[in-house]
């Protein structure tokens, strides 16, 4: 499933294929992914110009003037691409948006568990919804609060849209793993020192998976090796596969000891 990280990619590059273009109209190959109806779509969108961008969680907002914010979520398998108007259209795809200048911009969406939409608000959207603030938008503090009042693990709470909005269950492994932190250990026990090297963990993880494809990813992180019995990156020991609040995950149990 995309991940924050995953997100803005998708937002980078939805920025990089409308800079300069126009939208020249909506082409509905599947409606099954719409919040709304294609002639809403086409209306909102026909003619504009992206003005704004915005990544909250795993939500993306696009905004088009004057005019209503378009939302994109990604469900399990959803993804933008790009390409030019005379391309064969990949496998999957969904929803075409034609660009000025021979261009177009694609969701590609496997399982149909991704959403477009149109919202007023933003934030109005973001409330609605439930949905804590972004993980990269919390300060130390902001994360201890989060953790203080959660009656569960680490792991399904940083997974807890709710609560922090963006990781799901290979960022939030990841990031427990770099801050060798228990992922079954309760939330609420995280020292002080163990929660401020969680955030810096955070921070550095997702930053640099923005960055970079997963093949570019440091060979010492455990999203290389979730697989139950492979070798850690860092010790060599194995890797276990293991339940949190119905959530599955890996660990190393030699570098994430049992314990917060």
């Amino acid at each position: 499933m995309p991940e924050l990280p995953d997100v803005e990619v998708f937002r980078r590059r939805l920025v990089e294929a409308t800079t300069d273009r126009r939208i020249e109209g909506v082409d509905v190959l599947d409606g099954d992914v719409l919040a709304t109806t294609s002639a809403e779509l086409d209306r909102a969108l026909a003619g504009s110009r992206v003005t704004g961008t915005r990544r909250h969680g795993k939500q993306l907002y696009v905004g088009l003037g004057d005019g209503p914010r378009l939302r994109l979520h990604f469900g399990m398998t959803g993804h933008l691409a790009t390409g030019a108007a005379d391309e064969e259209l990949p496998r999957h795809t969904r929803v075409v948006l034609a660009l000025s200048q021979g261009r177009r911009l694609l969701l590609v969406d496997q399982r149909k568990l991704g959403e477009v939409g149109l919202v007023g608000c933003v934030d109005d959207d973001v409330a609605q919804r439930d949905l804590g603030p972004d993980a990269l938008d919390l300060d130390l503090a902001g994360l201890r609060a989060v953790l203080a009042r959660s009656r569960g693990a680490l792991k399904p709470t940083l997974m807890d849209q709710g609560r922090m909005a963006g990781l799901g269950n290979i960022y939030s492994d990841e990031v427990l793993f770099q801050a060798r932190l228990d992922p079954r250990a309760p939330a609420a026990e995280v020292s002080r020192g163990e929660a401020r090297r969680l955030h810096r963990q955070l921070r550095r993880v997702i930053e640099r998976a923005v960055a970079g494809e997963v093949r570019d990813f440091p060979r010492g992180w455990l999203l290389h090796r979730r697989d139950d019995g492979a070798r850690c990156p860092r010790c060599g020991g194995p890797v276990e596969r293991f339940t949190a609040a119905g959530r599955h995950g890996f660990r190393c149990p030699a570098c994430q000891p049992r314990g917060a």
